[in-house]
């Protein structure tokens, strides 16, 4: 487990691991070779999330060779609980199951810089916080002062609690699911985060933008970070299909001078393809759009030079210029 060791002490040295809070102690995508390639672990306080992803050649002994070694090297560093989920080639994964301890029944509180969230690590597929929009999360809260801000596909809120915190006007957060809605209204209040300014809805982005339209107007950020593919009221979503329809729907709540964030996380959309979408949307609705930064994964997310396809987060920051 040297590879694990050295990725924990690179984060030591430079005071990531000083405070419990929510990080990636190893991205093994970067940081690992052979079978932990295929393993993240994540650190909530001192409860563990990892992710293991199947691969092709993989047997049984090798697997529970590295989860037993795993186990082991976190638990030397003070472990409470560690929790498992495997992630299939195909199809849905099954819930989180412990490997080691127990883990909380009730959501657990981590921070974030200035920011806190809730999460949960039973009968989940996700704890509910995606450590990779740690530098989305950044910039929200430097530049969302007195914007009013649409978050759509918003999960569990982290985006809408930063441009919150950061003196957002007002935030709108819109997601299909009525618990993911429910978890981001208590991230609201675990950050004592309340007043009419802050809006949550639960429904259908593409039933919804045409109907803020005609109620709010505009807005002055619109954030897009779709699934892969999801199913609502208004037929199917996929990013390899419906990327130009939902960007000419948000453009159409796009303030003057305002700003468009949108990321995908999709290994089976590439960068040519999002940008040529997202201008076919930008043509479509004659709008011209100034990039301001590209997507990009935090440091505690490394990848290996000349694996550019390992970089999988997508997106910009953009700004409507006319």
């Amino acid at each position: 487990m040297s590879e694990l060791n050295l990725a924990w002490q690179w984060r030591a040295a430079r005071g990531l691991l000083e405070v419990p809070s929510a990080i990636r102690v190893f991205h093994g995508t970067g940081e690992g070779s052979g079978d932990l390639q295929y393993f993240a672990v994540d650190r909530f306080n001192d409860h563990y999330w990892v992710t293991q992803w199947d691969h092709p050649g993989v047997t049984t002994v090798r697997e529970q060779s590295q989860r037993k070694a795993i186990i082991a090297f976190l638990r030397d560093r003070g472990a409470q609980s560690i929790v498992g989920l495997d992630r299939p080639q195909r199809g849905v994964a099954p819930q989180a199951e412990a490997w080691w301890g127990e883990a909380p029944d009730s959501p657990i509180s981590v921070s974030e810089g200035t920011l806190n969230f809730w999460i949960r690590l039973r009968e989940t597929r996700h704890p509910g916080l995606f450590l990779d929009h740690l530098p989305l999360r950044h910039w929200l809260i430097s530049h969302a002062k007195g914007l009013r801000v649409l978050n759509t596909f918003a999960y569990t809120g982290s985006l809408s609690v930063a441009a919150a915190i950061g003196g957002a006007e007002s935030v709108t957060t819109l997601d299909l699911s009525k618990p993911s809605i429910q978890w981001a209204q208590e991230n609201f209040e675990l950050n004592r985060l309340a007043g009419t300014q802050y809006r949550f809805i639960a429904g259908d982005v593409f039933e919804w933008l045409p109907r803020l339209k005609k109620t709010n107007g505009s807005f002055d950020c619109v954030i897009l970070d779709p699934p892969s593919f999801s199913h609502g009221n208004k037929g199917n979503f996929s990013t390899a299909k419906d990327l130009a329809k939902l960007h000419a729907l948000a453009l159409d709540l796009l303030a003057p001078e305002g700003f468009l964030v949108t990321s995908i996380n999709s290994a089976n959309v590439s960068w040519q393809k999002f940008e040529g979408d997202l201008l076919s949307a930008a043509k479509e609705k004659r709008i011209e759009l100034q990039i301001l930064r590209a997507m990009d994964l935090p440091e505690t997310f490394p990848t290996r030079l000349g694996s550019g396809g390992d970089r999988y987060l997508k997106g910009w920051i953009l700004r409507r210029v006319s």
